[in-house]
């Protein structure tokens, strides 16, 4: 494997992991002030996830080029 595609894997990672964290503590806080359920963050959390995994290596491709 090529350093480059090393990078772009990781970077990936990171942004995926990143973002599912980012979307995991703002339904927490939503179902902290009872503005959400239980229901509707794990909706939430499958949907960044579903997401996550189509734009975390676009950007992380994108990103890698840009700083090349």
């Amino acid at each position: 494997m090529r350093p480059f595609a090393i990078g772009v894997t990781g970077l990936a990672a990171v942004l995926y992991v990143g973002g599912l964290s980012a979307v995991r503590w703002w339904t927490n806080g939503l179902r902290a002030r009872g503005v959400a359920d239980a229901r509707a963050a794990r909706d939430w959390y499958l949907l960044a996830g579903a997401l996550g995994l189509l734009a975390a290596p676009l950007l992380a491709f994108t990103l890698a080029s840009a700083l090349r």
